[in-house]
């Protein structure tokens, strides 16, 4: 047991599996990040989108890294470690509009307690008081 923790320069081995593990991470995160990005454009398409890629990433990252050997291997863990990653970084803001909040009373949908005046000529004698309450000067 004692043999196991070891101190010594890493071997061509070591190094060249942190290099592929490195770049492979590196060109997912880039590919993974530019899908995540553009999925908002295409509309109804968007969850199934960035979901698929945020679960299949990580997902074909372990298989191909437990079932393939040597820098193919190698490189597959840096897939599943990036794809990890980047679905721990998105998954709060991912899942945060569908958690319960809780509403103190008089609040309303949006903005607590704050009166929404309508867009319009009819509404800016009732804007410019607001306005004058709040301190606003022009």
């Amino acid at each position: 047991m004692a043999g196991e923790l070891a101190f010594a320069a890493p071997r061509a081995e070591e190094m060249t599996e942190v290099a592929v593990g490195l770049g492979s991470s590196v060109v997912t995160g880039l590919a993974e990040g530019v899908v995540i990005k553009m999925a908002p454009a295409l509309g109804a398409l968007q969850p199934v989108l960035t979901w698929g890629t945020l679960l299949g990433v990580p997902l074909i990252g372990v298989a191909g890294a437990l079932f393939t050997r040597g820098m193919i291997g190698d490189a597959f863990q840096g897939v599943a470690n990036a794809g990890a990653g980047i679905l721990g970084y998105s998954l709060p803001a991912l899942i945060a509009p569908y958690m319960p909040t809780e509403k103190k009373a008089g609040e309303g949908a949006r903005g607590g307690g704050v009166k929404q005046l309508p867009a319009g000529p009819e509404f800016a004698a009732q804007r410019a008081q607001a306005q004058a309450r709040a301190g606003m000067e022009f």
